[in-house]
């Protein structure tokens, strides 16, 4: 995403906590095909859907380069960025 301050403006820091908990659920899953990790996966992609539709999308001008795909991938680097400074 070209500006990073639009997701870190629009996703609160204990929704970034949250979402990355989800998202390391899934993404270092020992299993990736397990239950757990699909169901962190789909309620993390339910969660990135939901603050877009009602956070980001109505504040876009109309030919805005911001897609659901593109705030995902930036929602996924904050995910990435939060747990490499918060894991032990």
């Amino acid at each position: 995403m070209p500006d990073d301050s639009l997701a870190e403006g629009v996703v609160a820091r204990d929704e970034i906590a949250e979402l990355a908990e989800l998202f390391d659920r899934f993404e270092f899953a020992l299993d990736p095909l397990s239950r757990e990790a699909d169901e962190a996966e789909s309620r993390f992609n339910d969660q990135i859907e939901n603050l877009f539709e009602s956070r980001v999308k109505p504040t876009l001008p109309e030919q805005s380069p911001v897609s659901l795909p593109v705030f995902r991938r930036h929602v996924c680097h904050l995910c990435r960025e939060f747990l490499r400074k918060n894991r032990p």
